[in-house]
């Protein structure tokens, strides 16, 4: 991949040498840069930037030490160090999951998890009864434009709510199990924002309106530094030794080089720029490898950084602050009335110090390994410089004195965190565990007439212990981890070891079942991956995910009859297990019960417009019904949102020789095989009408 030719270069507005003097002062650490930038600052009054333009700009899984403007001596984001020497930066801000989907779901909400309802990756969706930012914009005037670099925050899981084009086009989804997760990088994410911003919307196919003038809000998602690590030349070379540095300096350049083109085309003038982080990384800090099992500063504090020049002067806010504050704050910087309530609130009036905001909690969770390995659940709060972390073993740290929170307090000063745990309490009060729908009794007895077990109740309360905190079992997750590097280094021998050796130590550990499962499955064992997950299940562990994959697996052994009745079951124990729709459509063709596949796909489609392989699937669905005019359109929709679907392109050539169209079938069937020289359907369709590949 050709790097991004360019920085991002800003119009000079005659720095004065005291604001100079300020950055390179911070450059080496040294807080005075703080006081500097505050003489010169004034708070922006409320909706002084009314009808601007608002990007918003989130890097995933980007430490908020790795910006120079942050301390960092790595020189590996000029482009974000620009941003904040112009423009705000907010020295002290939180996430409040260490995982991407419910982190910008509050994000957008200006709620928290347990008040939007995402508390976790993949098994939960936004459902859209809350106002979103998006959809407040909109309401407003705004055209609204997303662009993401991952699966995981796919159209399908919900954050297209209040978005006019939502871009998740990096073609076909996984189909569940898969070890690692569909992204595109960041040069792939920007081209059709900006496009999009600079044609006024006009050039986003398949997507829906929203094209024409008028103030418009895009948000851009990179995905890049998140694991695994995988940056394009020269990054990977110039950073071998560090290739997380090495995504985080592609990711900047990249968005300079866009930022550049878009100023040069006058598209920044009179635009809010926000650029955030979602969460961060441990790099191996405490124990973690990546992110999601603990909420150290870590992986909890992220950089935030406001730009609107000339309208926002630059500032270091020491306030604390809180992605649950980002909408509020926008919205009240572009005077836009909220259509809801927000946890957040707006930063606007902390910028000069007016007000502070040092006596606000921020509230924090990690739920990840509660909910798919039955592991204590982890919550927390940040507030006055202290931090609570619950746990059966729990931990208190004072930020300022122990930025590495090595000294646990809580043993030592019990009163310190009493203040903390009412904080904790007030802002938990009154909201519900997160957990999935139980399975009702119906349900139940029909999986246990075919030998599976479902609990027909929630999972009762329990008291958990010191063994189940995840600092005591923190092994087990480098275990898994470990085991899956040898999977994908093909040693399925010892990946398999460790994962049984998991499974012996800890019969509850969902994910390893999962896993587990996956390894068979991938080396021609499928009994032996049905009989794992059938484990699972007589375990009471399996959760809708893993019914999911069972489901698939059983309708790949063609027992359908079984595999109806776990997907069925999946979806009652929970409706946003969107793939399980998607093979339960599958199962139904198989079985020729048409009208309830083609329900599946629908509503598949419904929630996630832009996905090639449910028009695939739709298309084969309506082949096997003889229905080839609707083929035709399902599998045209397929291949135009991936062309590189061999599959879909196999389906075309099969309806068009129903048609009589014997040069377009060739015509798709050999592109098939120029995708997939492997796919024997479509070698033999060739070679049943005589013409060779």
């Amino acid at each position: 991949m050709k790097p991004p030719a360019g920085r991002f270069v800003f119009r000079r507005r005659g720095d004065r040498p005291s604001q100079l003097l300020c950055v390179l002062v911070f450059s080496f650490g040294i807080l005075a840069a703080n006081s500097c930038a505050r003489r010169a600052t004034r708070s922006p009054l409320a909706g002084s930037l009314s009808g601007w333009n608002v990007l918003l700009v989130t890097i995933d899984t980007l430490r908020a030490d790795h910006l120079g403007a942050y301390g960092s001596l790595l020189g590996v984001t000029p482009t974000l160090d620009r941003l904040a020497r112009e423009g705000l930066r907010f020295e002290r801000t939180y996430a409040h999951v260490p995982l991407t989907l419910p982190s910008h779901t509050t994000i957008m909400t200006g709620l928290y998890p347990m008040s939007n309802g995402v508390r976790d990756n993949g098994s939960f969706r936004f459902d859209g009864s809350k106002p979103t930012l998006a959809g407040t914009l909109k309401t407003a005037g705004y055209r609204t434009g997303a662009f993401v670099g991952s699966f995981v925050v796919d159209a399908r899981f919900g954050l297209n709510q209040g978005f006019g084009a939502y871009d998740d086009n990096y073609g076909s989804r996984p189909a569940g199990g898969e070890l690692s997760l569909l992204e595109r990088p960041a040069e792939q994410v920007l081209a059709p924002a900006r496009d999009w911003i600079l044609t006024g919307g006009s050039r986003a196919p398949g997507r829906s309106g929203d094209s024409g003038s008028g103030p418009w809000f895009a948000w851009i998602h990179l995905y890049d530094p998140h694991d695994p690590y995988n940056p394009p030349e020269p990054y990977r070379s110039r950073y071998a030794a560090d290739l997380y540095a090495g995504e985080i300096a592609y990711a900047d350049a990249s968005l300079g080089a866009t930022l550049a083109e878009l100023q040069r085309a006058g598209s920044l003038n009179r635009t809010l720029v926000v650029v955030a982080s979602d969460h961060g990384e441990s790099l191996g800090e405490h124990g973690e490898r990546t992110h999601g099992l603990f909420a150290y500063d870590a992986t909890l504090r992220v950089p935030l950084i406001i730009w609107a020049p000339p309208s926002i002067r630059p500032a270091v806010v020491q306030s604390l602050a809180r992605l649950v504050d980002i909408s509020p704050t926008i919205l009240d910087l572009v005077g836009v009335s909220a259509n809801g309530s927000f946890d957040g609130h707006s930063l606007r009036p902390f910028v000069s110090g007016e007000r502070t905001g040092d006596d606000a909690a921020s509230y924090f969770e990690a739920l990840n390994a509660n909910l798919t390995r039955n592991w204590a659940p982890l919550t927390g709060v940040v507030s006055g410089g202290m931090k609570l972390i619950d746990l059966p073993i729990p931990e208190l740290y004072d930020l300022a004195a122990d930025a590495g929170e090595l000294h646990n307090l809580y043993g030592r000063q019990p009163e310190r965190a009493r203040p903390l745990e009412q904080a904790l309490d007030a802002l938990t009060a009154g909201h519900r565990g997160a957990t999935a729908a139980p399975v009702d009794r119906e349900t139940s007895e029909r999986l246990r007439s075919l030998g599976y077990l479902v609990a027909p109740v929630a999972r009762p309360a329990r008291t958990y212990t010191a063994a189940d905190d995840p600092k005591t079992l923190v092994g087990l997750q480098n275990r898994l981890d470990a085991a899956l590097d040898r999977l994908k280094s093909g040693d399925v021998d010892e990946a398999e070891r460790l994962l049984k050796s998991i499974l012996a130590e800890r019969p509850d550990f969902m994910t390893a079942y999962d896993r587990l499962a996956f390894l068979y499955h991938e080396t021609n064992r499928r009994e032996e991956a049905i009989a794992t997950l059938e484990r699972a299940s007589h375990e009471g562990v399996a959760d809708a995910e893993l019914l999911s994959t069972l489901g698939g697996y059983l309708q790949e052994a063609n027992r359908l009859d079984r595999s109806a009745a776990v997907l069925e079951a999946a979806l009652k124990m929970n409706p946003s297990e969107i793939d399980a729709y998607e093979k339960l459509g599958i199962t139904y063709t198989r079985m020729k019960r048409f009208r309830e596949a083609e329900r599946q796909f629908r509503y598949v489609l419904s929630i996630d417009p832009n996905a090639p392989l449910t028009y695939n699937n739709l298309g084969s669905m309506f082949l096997a019904e003889n229905r080839t005019s609707d083929a035709i359109e399902a599998l045209s929709h397929a291949v135009a949102l991936d062309p590189g679907l061999a599959a879909a392109h196999n389906g075309l050539g099969v309806a068009y020789a129903r048609q009589g169209d014997k040069n377009r079938a060739v015509a798709e069937w050999r592109e098939a095989l120029r995708l997939r020289p492997e796919l024997t359907d479509a070698a033999d369709n060739l070679q049943r009408i005589g013409a060779g590949r």
